[in-house]
């Protein structure tokens, strides 16, 4: 289906009440929107029904099939302004007796579709709701394909990389984000808002349109507020429109926002991403992991580590690596450290390595560099990651190695995701693994890797602790500036990279950053630790300067944010583990293709089996 590339759409901050105020309202606003220009209209979770409902039973009054009462109300405004209308309700499945927590589009020529959302928040959401098991469909349309995804169905990447996989243009991100107070019992419980997506659709390559709950309700003598904040992205992560945050004080009814999406720009990121993702090393995705999981590792361990960030001279591997001890030495003195992460290919610089120089650069295991960081964990009797070009019986690889605080060897991570500029002259490694120290459990993440999602999340899966991330950045290649909409966050927490920032969220590991400064390829510095819940402001990001020579400091103890909102364990045994399958599936394998094919069906290789 030809599809337009530029496309008005509107989202919609919404106090939602009961059917008989919601559905007439919402028509009300969606003509109107439609009237403004608007292609495309999304609503909240849950808004056509309400959903301060504590039991089934009390929810069945304004309970909705599919199809039903909404889409027939809003297949009516759809089809006489020629617009698309998505909406969150929930659905009763009068076959099974079974109730979901739903969205739905309708548009023009009687076209409607249906999502059940996934993953379901610890507490009320799973109380009489059941998991989705529509898989996650992409709808075909004239304006773009279209995904629905329903609030804490971001707090899994899978859930926004599935759709992605079957060519959605648009996320049309429905939620209902309620909180108390902070300062009231249960402030903390349930942090998936706008804010929460607002990182994510720079990094995944897609346009997203997000709609959120706004105004203020009493529930069972608590204070619940609806923050609003509705917004909507472009595939490149740039905040397009942006409705003002709900707060205790100014309650806001609603507001609809508008923006124009352009569906066919180009978008690097994304085609960074499906050039360079390896399905192959993503089968974790395909299993349970429990809370027995051996690869745990609870206990809390203290970290004082320095991210150090220098100017180097190109190829001047003693030269800078007199830097770099300089650098830690001011750093160390009078206070314990016990990790130290140096930036990409860390003593010969920012130098793109190629076909034609990589011999010049490339050392053995147990050469000169390797040595230089060996002796700097032993002096400094701190666990220290440094990486460079290896040379290894002929074959040239990207490798990053880890000491501990003797300078013996404790891990080697071969880069696994080269770019198109590494795959002229090195070999691929083909392990993602996560490396026991005494500091807990270490991932690496080479450099631009931090393009793919997966990474991250395989990492999450194996338990990592802390990601270590050296890089050479300088903010043109890819990732940016978080920018989430104001009132939605701390604005403490409102900063750094946005990749980054979402590393640490969505693989529950401490994401430690070292980058260069200045230079040829004028790297940005910005040296950083991002920790698990950023969104919250108790733990903003740690950045160092822009422009200056340091060995940054942060300090921060793991396994420490249990009684907060969200942890790595619930993050892991949340996950619908039963949907991740195409992930793992090369793009040339049957059953993906069909998949990909026919994208609102939730079953894998249903054709080919006979």
């Amino acid at each position: 289906m030809a599809n337009a590339a530029e496309v008005k759409v509107a989202a919609v901050s919404f106090h939602s009440k009961d059917q008989a105020y919601n559905i007439p309202k919402m028509s009300e606003i969606s003509a109107a929107a439609a009237k403004n220009g608007a292609r495309l209209v999304v609503f909240p979770e849950m808004s056509s029904t309400g959903f301060l409902y504590p039991s089934i039973n009390e929810a069945k009054p304004n309970m909705d099939t599919f199809p039903g009462k909404a889409t027939e109300a809003f297949g009516r405004v759809a089809q006489k302004y020629n617009t698309y209308i998505a909406w969150g309700y929930i659905e009763f499945d009068p076959a099974t007796g079974v109730a979901y927590n739903s969205a739905a589009i309708v548009g023009p020529n009687g076209f409607k579709g249906n999502y059940r959302k996934h993953q379901l928040a610890v507490g009320d959401d799973n109380l009489w709701r059941a998991p989705g098991n529509l898989g996650f469909p992409v709808f075909d349309t004239p304006i773009g394909r279209i995904a629905l995804l329903v609030c804490y169905d971001d707090t899994q990447l899978q859930s926004l990389l599935l759709p992605a996989l079957r060519n959605a243009d648009i996320i049309a991100y429905l939620t209902a984000s309620l909180y108390n107070p902070k300062s009231e019992a249960g402030g903390s419980d349930n942090h998936t808002t706008i804010g929460s997506m607002a990182t994510l659709p720079g990094w995944i390559g897609i346009n997203v349109v997000g709609a959120d709950s706004s105004g203020v309700d009493k529930v069972m003598e608590m204070t619940l507020i609806g923050p609003g904040g509705s917004s909507i992205w472009g595939a490149q992560g740039n905040v397009l429109a942006s409705a003002s945050a709900t707060n205790f004080t100014d309650p806001k009814q609603p507001k609809v926002v508008y923006a124009t999406i352009n569906t066919s720009k180009s978008n690097p990121q994304r085609e960074f991403w499906l050039k360079t993702r390896r399905p192959e090393l993503y089968a974790d995705y395909n299993f349970y992991r429990p809370t027995h999981d051996s690869n745990v590792n609870n206990v809390s361990a203290q970290v004082s580590a320095v991210l150090v960030q220098y100017e180097p001279k190109t190829g001047a591997v003693e030269e800078n690596s007199k830097v770099i001890d300089r650098l830690i030495d001011e750093k160390i003195l009078g206070q314990g450290l016990n990790l130290a992460v140096l930036p990409f290919n860390s003593f010969i610089g920012n130098e793109t390595i190629t076909k034609e120089n990589v011999a010049k650069f490339a050392e053995p295991l147990n050469g000169k560099s390797y040595n230089i960081a060996a002796n700097l964990a032993k002096k400094y009797q701190v666990n220290l990651l440094f990486s460079m070009p290896e040379v290894a019986d002929g074959k040239y690889y990207e490798t990053a190695i880890l000491f501990d605080f003797t300078g013996k060897q404790i891990g080697l991570y071969r880069k696994s995701h080269l770019n198109e500029v590494e795959k002229t002259w090195a070999t691929a490694g083909n392990e993602l693994p996560v490396f026991n120290s005494p500091i807990g459990r270490i991932g690496v993440v080479l450099n631009d890797e931090a393009h793919i999602p997966e990474v991250t999340d395989m990492y999450m899966l194996k338990r990592a602790n802390l990601l270590l991330v050296p890089v050479a950045y300088n903010q043109k290649d890819y990732g940016g500036d978080v920018k989430i909409p104001k009132g939605l966050i701390p604005e403490e927490s409102n900063k750094g990279m946005f990749i980054w920032f979402s590393m640490a969220q969505h693989s529950q590991a401490f994401t430690l950053v070292a980058n260069y400064v200045n230079g040829a390829h004028g790297d940005v510095g910005q040296s950083a630790l991002y920790s698990l819940v950023l969104e919250e402001g108790f733990y903003p990001p740690n950045i160092a300067p822009k422009d200056k020579e340091l060995a940054h400091q942060v300090v921060f103890a793991t396994n420490q944010n249990q009684n907060l909102w969200t942890n790595q364990q619930q993050k892991v045994v949340e996950r619908i583990w039963q949907a991740a399958l195409p992930l793992t599936l090369p793009k040339d394998n049957a059953c993906f293709q069909e998949w990909q094919k026919n994208s609102t069906s939730p079953i894998i290789c249903k054709g080919l089996y006979k």
